[in-house]
């Protein structure tokens, strides 16, 4: 029971990172140092390359976590 624990909590923290690499930026771009796009009149931001980057891995991060905590944890109950 204690391997499926740790790989639970390692799938959370993972799930947590991607989802903040993906959905709250601010956060990861003040942790690496990059300031945040500036917006114009009409509000929009200026989409960067760090700003793809960021959704796309954050992403990508947040299903690697959920798929990998879920199959081992189904496997090991099964």
């Amino acid at each position: 029971m204690l391997p499926v624990l740790i790989i639970d909590t390692l799938g959370l923290l993972l799930a947590a990172a991607g989802f903040m690499m993906a959905f709250r930026q601010a956060i990861v771009r003040r942790l690496l140092g990059q300031d945040m796009p500036e917006t114009d009149a009409a509000g929009d931001e200026e989409e960067d390359a760090l700003t793809y980057g960021l959704r796309i891995g954050g992403v990508m991060t947040m299903v690697f976590a959920i798929a990998l905590a879920g199959m081992f944890t189904l496997f090991q109950l099964s």
